[in-house]
């Protein structure tokens, strides 16, 4: 409580000494997210062992997959700084979540493999019965989590009219939490924080000079992939992270005239 006191005083001593031109503000979003395909890529790291029938996979033999998504959700939050000539700044965080919507074309040194019998997987026995490689992989579930923080600049287009469009970029890191369970099977649980960017166009439009709406497009992606461990057999897998963001929200100024 102490804290949380000591912030509100020193946001409220920041506001009270902005110039006239310039604002302090705070915002809340929200938005649908679709991740685009993922074409995960890895290696075997160790060998996996032969059986009575399925030959050995070498260690550091590829294994390859692409993932696609369902729509999902996104929310944050930002405090922001405008000043009076149409630029703005901000520290942005929130997060995200997105379903899988199904796994395919699973290769295993360059070859899919999506018609064989899981067992070569599994290293089970290969029973009529069993599904194929793609069965198991067109089921899906699984999803991906982001949590992430960012610094954006904005330029607000027709600062000081009433409708703003306005265009910005941002930097700063995101972790990247991937499930992957086709068919319930566990095969990625695992987690990493990449460097992420993101670059965002919108239009606000200025209620007051206190409160405000905005619309807001955000392609967000991290240009190395995050590097996961694979449960099924021993394996480092790479996972894409590149999204689009629809949605928008509100702003509310906490001192200063705005533009």
């Amino acid at each position: 409580m102490k804290f949380a006191l000591r912030v509100s005083a020193a946001v409220a001593a920041i506001a009270v000494a902005l110039p006239a031109s310039a604002q302090v503000y705070v915002g809340a979003r929200g938005g649908a997210i679709i991740n685009s395909k993922s074409e995960n890529t890895g290696v075997t790291t160790a060998t996996v062992p032969a059986t009575a029938d399925f030959p050995a996979i070498a260690a550091g033999t590829s294994v390859d997959w692409d993932t696609d998504f369902k729509t999902g959700y996104d929310i944050g939050g930002t405090i922001g700084y405008r000043t009076g000539d149409g630029l703005r700044f901000e520290v942005e965080a929130g997060y995200s979540n997105t379903k899988v919507d199904a796994h395919r074309n699973l290769a295993v040194g360059g070859a899919v493999i999506d018609g064989a019998n899981i067992a070569v997987l599994t290293r089970g026995a290969p029973l009529a019965t069993n599904p194929t490689v793609g069965a198991v992989l067109a089921d899906g579930r699984g999803d991906v989590k982001n949590i992430y923080a960012f610094g954006n600049v904005f330029y607000d287009i027709n600062a000081g009219g009433s409708f703003q469009p306005y265009f910005g970029i941002g930097f700063g890191a995101q972790r990247v939490d991937v499930t992957y369970r086709p068919s319930g099977v566990d095969v990625v649980n695992d987690r990493q924080t990449r460097f992420a960017y993101q670059l965002m166009g919108g239009a606000t439009y200025r209620l007051n000079d206190n409160f405000e709406l905005f619309a807001q497009y955000t392609w967000r992606a991290t240009p190395d992939r995050a590097e996961t461990d694979v449960n099924l057999l021993p394996a480092r897998l790479g996972v894409e992270s590149r999204q689009s963001i629809v949605g928008g929200g509100v702003r509310f100024a906490l001192g200063g005239a705005g533009n």
